[in-house]
């Protein structure tokens, strides 16, 4: 989407909506849930990939320790020194893989189990959407809903809690997409990129048959190799960011009313908010590090920044 906005672009949603703004919410919030919906299966994935690849490992620790118990019984003969110290040089770099994979599988782990929190959020905003449209704001949408159960203070507080973490997760992504639009996500990569680089040409001062020279220069190549592939911007994935950008503003102006009418139920159920921090501290706790760095990074004069300028995408 490039230029003037569409017709059905949600600039605005009254407390009371309008039929026209009901069904923009009802189109905004589907597209919503569909999009954390994926972003879970992805982290299961993710999950399932670095679980697998732990237990390969283990599997092969096991191997090496019924070998290494396998040579017990015999003297101490040369060659089962060469064979113990083969095997426990194995063993030790197995078990710096295994402890990487292992810190690895639990993040995607509960990642992914925060991410179906979530998707229950989302899903409970969309299903109760016409209840809380016909049942609290009296709305004539033509047709009756059920109203739901009233929310306990327990619940209310989860789903609160859910739909403020939503908000700021995706004020996260948000930073994140403006700043490879605006230049700074590639001033962050060239700034990798140059420690990488520093890193080798300090290594490869050293003789080329240290062993640990040409293991560590693998490794540095192998994350150079990945920078230099993030830093190619080509027109297509720049319009992705774009489109992006412009789904994730939607989302906010459809939570930002979301989050009116919960606390307008919290009033009306008599629940106070205990959490005192403000907005600001809030985002800032949501932030990676990565894009808290980036902060640091002054925006470029970009055409994808001009644009993004025109269609009010940037705060």
């Amino acid at each position: 989407m490039h230029g003037i906005l569409p017709a059905d672009d949600i600039d605005y949603i009254n407390d009371t909506p309008t039929i026209q703004e009901y069904k923009k919410l009802k189109r905004v919030m589907k597209i919503m849930t569909n999009f954390y919906v994926g972003g879970s299966a992805t982290k299961l994935q993710q999950a399932e990939f670095f679980e697998e690849e732990l237990k390969k490992v283990t599997t092969d620790q096991a191997m090496i320790e019924a070998q290494l118990n396998s040579m017990k019984k015999f003297p101490i003969h040369p060659k089962r020194r060469e064979y113990e110290e083969e095997l426990q040089e194995e063993n030790d770099k197995l078990a710096l893989l295994k402890k990487k994979f292992s810190t690895k599988s639990d993040e995607y782990r509960k990642l992914y189990v925060w991410s179906n929190g979530i998707v229950e959020v989302t899903k409970w905003l969309e299903a109760g959407l016409d209840d809380y449209c016909v049942n609290h704001l009296k709305m004539d949408l033509g047709f009756e809903v059920t109203p739901n159960e009233q929310l306990s203070k327990e619940k209310y507080s989860a789903f609160k809690e859910g739909l403020d973490e939503i908000t700021y997760n995706l004020q996260e992504s948000q930073d994140f997409f403006s700043a490879s639009l605006d230049g700074r996500l590639r001033q962050y990569h060239r700034m990798e990129k140059d420690i990488i680089e520093a890193q080798i040409e300090s290594v490869k001062t050293f003789p080329e048959d240290n062993p640990r020279r040409a293991h560590i220069l693998a490794e540095l190549e192998q994350d150079l190799e990945y920078v230099s592939k993030n830093m190619v911007e080509d027109p297509s994935a720049m319009a992705k960011r774009v489109r992006m950008l412009e789904m994730h503003s939607d989302f906010f102006k459809v939570l930002r009313w979301y989050r009116d009418k919960m606390k307008a139920l919290g009033d009306e159920y008599g629940i106070v908010d205990t959490d005192k921090r403000t907005e600001e501290e809030k985002i800032k706790s949501a932030m990676s590090t990565q894009v808290e760095f980036m902060t640091n990074f002054t925006p470029e004069n970009t055409p994808e920044l001009e644009e993004l300028k025109k269609l009010n995408l940037l705060h």
